[in-house]
C-alpha cells in the first residue's frame, strides 16, 4: 500500500512495523504538513468481524487518552475496506531493544522510566481503561528518553464485572499477571503486576520466568514466587521492596492504584535509604559474624639451670596476676548474670513521646540518630528503629531512632509559558504529582504550552502535593468545508455552525453549472485551516446560463439607398459586433466578425433572464433589443 492516499490526506511512505493484526506505516499528513504513523489492519482480517471490532476498540480506547507518556491518536477511518488509525510518529526505540542493548539499567534510570510509565497508567486508569499488555515492547523511548506507552490493542473500558474468559486471555506471557493467566478478573492491579515485571527486567537485565513453553511460563506466574538475584547490592532496598509489592500473587497485596506506586517511587528517589514499611522485613541486611582467634603461646619447656629463687618469684607473680584476672572475670560474669534481657518493642509509626514511654517501661534507653523529612510518616513520629522490633537487648542498652520532621515543604515553581513536557518534568522531579491536565484553545499560547497552574507559583507545599495544569490546545482553528454546489442558505448555516462568519458582500456571477443562489466559489477555499471567527466570502450563481440564437439581416444596416440604381451594387464589407448587456448595465462583446452587407447571420448569445443585445456595424451602434433567456 506504499504510496496510497488514505482519507484524502495521509500518504503512506514506508512500512516501519508489522504487528499481529496490523501493519504500521510512516506517512505524510498533507493537510497539516507533518509526519505521522498510520496503523492499517491486515488484509486477512478485513473480512473478520471479530478482528475489526478489536481494531475499532483499540482506536476508541487510545483516542480517549491524552498524556505526555502515551502515544497520541489523531484520527481513525476506513477507506476501501482498509481500517486505519493515525497516530503520533515517535522516533526512537522500544524499551525492550534498549534493555537488550544495555543489559542491567542503573537503578536511577530504571526508577525514572518506571515512574513515567506509572503516570501513563494512572491517566489511563482514571479514564477507566486497562492496558492489559504492558511490556517493554509496547513502550517507546523517544529521542529525549521519555517513555511513551503504545498499543492499546487489547485495552477496554472497565465495567463493574470485567471478567476475561480463559480463551480470551491476552498479553505477552513473560509479563502476564496470575489472574490473566487463570482467565480471571482483570483490573488496574493487573497492569501494575506487569509493570513490576518490566521494572524487574530493567534492574536485572532478564525476566523472572523463562521457558521454551509459554504454558510453563504462565503456570510459573500463577504458582511460583519471584526471587530477586543476590547481586543487587547497589540497588536501594526500598526499590526492591517496590518490585516485590508489585509482583504479589494476590492482587489485594499489590498497590491499590498507580498513584500509591508513584508516591513510593518519589520517596525512594528523594531518599534512597528509605524502606517500604510493609515489606522491609523481606530484605533485612544479613550480618556476617566475625570470629577472632586468640592464641596463647605457652612455653613447653623452661630453661634449665635457672636460679630456684627466680623461679619461685615468677610463680608467685603469676599466681597473683591469675588471681586478679579470675576476680575480674567473676565480677563481670556476676554483673552480666544480673542484667535482664529485653525484647525490643515495635516503635515505627508511633509518636516520639509514646515510643519513649514504651522504652522506659522496658528499661531501655534511646538515641535520636537523626530527624528527616517524610511524606509518609507524620511529624514527630518514628520512621525507623535500630535494632528492629523483636531483637533482644540487655536492659539499659539503647535503641536508635530516626524521627520524622513531616513532609518537606517546597516552593511551587512557575511553569506557565513552558511546554507541558518540560513543566511536568520540573514538577515531578521536585516531588509533586500532576493530578489533572485541562486543555483548552488559547490563541495567545502555542500548542502544548502551560498557560495556568493551580496552586499558583510561589505557594509553599509539601512533597507529593497534587498540581493541576492548564495546557493550550493552540489557536482555536477549524477546517473550512467545501461549500461549492450548496445553496446559499445551507452554506450560511455550515459557516455559522463552525464558528465562522459569513462575509457581508455576497457576489453574484452567471454560471454554466449552477442554478441561481447556489455557491460557485468561496474564499478561503474548502480544506484550509483557519482561526475561529474568520470571515468566509461567498460567490453565488445569479442563474444558470442559457443559449439563445438571434438572426440579423445586414441589408438594413448598409449606408445609402440603392433602390434607384440601374445595376445591382456590390456588397460592402462590414465589421459586425454584437454586445450583450446584463441587468447591471454591464456590456460584453458577444460577437465580433466581418461579413458582407448582403448576408443574414445567426448569432448565439449566452445569458441569464432578461437582457439586452445591441448591434454595432463598423463604428455605428444601433438601438438595443430585448432578449429573454
Amino acid at each position: 500500500m506504499t504510496g496510497k492516499l488514505l482519507g484524502g490526506r495521509y500518504e503512506l511512505i514506508e512500512v516501519i512495523g508489522i504487528g499481529g493484526m496490523a501493519i504500521v506505516y510512516k506517512a505524510k499528513d498533507k493537510l497539516l504538513n507533518r509526519l505521522v504513523a498510520v496503523k492499517v489492519l491486515k488484509n486477512e482480517f478485513n473480512e473478520n468481524e471479530q478482528f475489526i471490532n478489536k481494531f475499532k476498540r483499540e482506536s476508541q480506547s487510545a483516542a480517549s487518552l491524552s498524556h505526555n507518556n502515551i502515544v497520541n491518536v489523531f484520527d481513525v477511518g476506513v477507506e476501501e475496506n482498509n481500517h486505519y488509525i493515525v497516530m503520533e510518529l515517535v522516533s526512537g526505540q522500544t524499551l525492550k531493544a534498549y534493555i537488550k542493548e544495555k543489559g542491567e539499567l542503573p537503578w536511577k534510570e530504571a526508577l525514572f522510566l518506571v515512574k513515567q510509565i506509572a503516570f501513563a497508567l494512572d491517566h489511563a486508569h482514571k479514564n477507566k481503561i486497562i492496558h492489559r499488555d504492558i511490556k517493554p515492547h509496547n513502550i517507546i523511548l523517544n529521542d529525549e528518553m521519555i517513555p511513551k506507552v503504545t498499543d492499546f490493542g487489547i485495552a477496554r473500558a472497565i465495567s463493574s464485572a470485567t471478567i476475561t474468559l480463559v480463551e480470551e486471555t491476552m498479553g505477552s506471557v513473560h509479563y502476564i499477571s496470575p489472574e490473566q493467566a487463570r482467565g480471571g478478573f482483570v483490573d488496574e492491579k493487573s497492569d501494575l503486576y506487569s509493570l513490576g515485571i518490566v521494572l524487574f527486567e530493567m534492574i536485572t537485565g532478564k525476566v523472572p520466568f523463562d521457558s521454551d513453553n509459554s504454558v510453563s511460563i504462565a503456570i510459573k506466574h500463577i504458582q511460583e514466587d519471584i526471587e530477586l538475584p543476590d547481586d543487587l547490592d547497589d540497588v536501594p532496598l526500598g526499590l526492591l521492596d517496590i518490585i516485590m509489592k508489585l509482583v504479589k500473587k494476590n492482587p489485594i497485596d499489590r498497590y491499590k492504584n498507580s498513584r500509591e506506586l508513584i508516591k513510593d517511587l518519589i520517596l525512594i528517589q528523594n531518599n534512597p535509604a528509605a524502606r517500604i514499611d510493609d515489606l522491609q522485613s523481606e530484605f533485612q541486611t544479613k550480618k556476617t559474624p566475625i570470629i577472632a582467634d586468640n592464641q596463647l603461646n605457652k612455653k613447653d619447656k623452661q630453661e634449665k639451670g635457672k636460679d630456684k629463687k627466680k623461679i619461685r618469684k615468677k610463680v608467685i607473680i603469676a599466681v597473683v596476676i591469675l588471681s586478679v584476672l579470675c576476680g575480674m572475670v567473676i565480677f563481670a560474669l556476676n554483673s552480666m548474670i544480673q542484667v535482664q534481657e529485653v525484647e525490643v518493642p515495635a516503635l515505627e509509626g508511633k509518636s516520639l513521646t509514646e515510643a519513649i514511654e514504651i522504652l522506659e517501661e522496658n528499661n531501655l534507653e534511646y538515641i535520636i540518630e537523626k530527624r528527616e523529612h517524610s511524606s509518609q510518616v507524620e511529624k514527630d513520629h518514628i520512621i525507623k528503629q535500630n535494632p528492629a522490633a523483636g531483637a533482644v537487648l540487655k536492659e539499659d542498652q539503647s535503641v536508635k531512632l530516626i524521627v520524622s520532621d513531616g513532609p518537606k515543604e517546597v516552593i511551587l515553581p512557575d511553569v506557565t509559558d513552558k511546554f507541558e513536557v518540560e513543566g511536568t518534568q520540573i514538577l515531578e522531579n521536585m516531588g509533586f504529582v500532576i493530578e489533572e491536565v485541562t486543555r483548552e484553545f488559547k490563541d495567545q499560547y502555542d500548542k502544548d504550552k502551560i498557560y495556568e497552574q493551580y496552586p499558583a507559583a510561589g505557594t509553599s507545599l509539601v512533597e507529593g502535593s497534587e498540581i493541576k495544569l492548564y495546557v493550550s490546545k493552540g489557536k482555536n482553528t477549524v477546517v473550512i468545508t467545501d461549500l461549492t454546489g450548496k445553496s446559499l442558505e445551507e452554506a450560511k448555516n455550515i459557516i455559522l455552525s463552525a464558528g465562522l462568519v459569513v462575509g457581508g458582500d455576497i457576489q453574484e456571477v452567471t454560471s454554466e453549472k449552477y442554478d441561481k443562489n447556489v455557491v460557485v466559489s468561496q474564499t478561503p477555499k474548502g480544506g484550509q485551516e483557519v482561526a475561529k471567527d474568520s470571515v468566509v466570502n461567498l460567490t453565488v450563481s445569479s442563474g444558470l446560463i442559457k443559449t439563445k440564437s438571434v438572426t440579423i439581416n445586414l441589408n438594413p444596416y448598409v449606408e445609402g439607398d440603392n433602390d434607384d440604381d440601374d445595376e445591382e451594387s456590390e456588397p460592402q464589407k462590414l465589421r459586425v459586433r454584437v454586445l450583450l448587456i446584463n441587468q447591471a448595465n454591464e456590456s460584453t462583446v458577444a460577437y465580433n466578425q466581418e461579413h458582407l452587407s448582403n448576408e443574414t447571420i445567426t448569432v448565439n448569445l449566452k445569458g441569464v433572464g432578461v437582457q439586452y443585445y445591441q448591434v454595432q456595424i463598423n463604428n455605428t451602434l444601433y438601438e438595443p433589443a430585448i432578449i429573454s433567456f
